[in-house]
């Protein structure tokens, strides 16, 4: 079965985690899906790194998210997945960020950004 997506990859997760210690015990950190499951790599730049700005953090007893500007995202709220509780629903971030826009439970940053490289993963195997 192929299981592929595209994404801006974290460049130094360790990093990242040090600044914005996760919340929960499945911890993540290391991406910001462009597309799941996509139909072609039309439009990867594959190996192009850049600066992508942080945008805010959401928080609750499922998941914790970091709300990112990827332009190239599908999602509604473009994130990078810090971590999860064991017991959090699948697909949890859409519901996070909603969630917390309608009551207000963000923090905002002005001037946090993390260095990131596109690419995709097949199977497991991160190209970038």
């Amino acid at each position: 079965m192929r299981n592929i997506y595209t994404a801006l990859f974290v460049k130094d997760v360790e990093s990242l985690l040090k600044r914005f210690p996760p919340k929960h015990g499945k911890v993540f950190g290391d991406h910001s899906t462009i597309v799941f499951n996509p139909s072609n790599l039309q439009g990867i730049e594959i190996g192009k790194e850049l600066k992508v700005k942080i945008i805010g953090r959401a928080y609750d007893e499922y998941g914790d998210d970091l709300l990112v500007e990827n332009p190239k995202s599908k999602n509604k709220y473009p994130h990078i997945t810090l971590s999860r509780a064991e017991d959090a629903p699948p697909l949890y971030s859409q519901i996070l960020f909603s969630k917390s826009a309608e009551e207000n439970q963000m923090e905002y940053f002005d001037d946090e950004n993390v260095e990131v490289v596109e690419g995709y993963n097949e199977n497991n195997k991160i190209v970038s």
